[in-house]
């Protein structure tokens, strides 16, 4: 059942207050967190979790090195750009 571990809450070092894992698994566009390893692995066996749960291509997803920020920014630029036309 993957809403197992949905109410288990911890700091998240990036939002700097309480979450929960729900939040972890769901915050970046449906995809789970790229830190989720890095936070969740003392409270229980996340990397197990993210196995039985997701499929390898999202698991590669999460793992792969972020863009860099110029990058991301003219991405939104973009995206504005182009709702605005819309």
């Amino acid at each position: 059942m993957i809403e197992q571990y949905d109410q288990e809450k911890r700091r998240c070092p990036m939002l700097g207050h309480q979450i929960a894992f729900h939040y972890c698994r769901s915050c970046n566009r449906d995809l789970p967190c790229s830190k989720i390893y890095d936070c969740w692995f003392q409270s229980f066996p996340v990397e197990k979790f993210m196995q039985e749960h997701y499929e390898e291509e999202v698991l590669k997803k999460i793992a792969a090195p972020p863009k860099p920020k110029m990058i991301s920014l003219l991405e939104l630029i973009n995206r504005a750009r182009a709702n605005m036309e819309e």
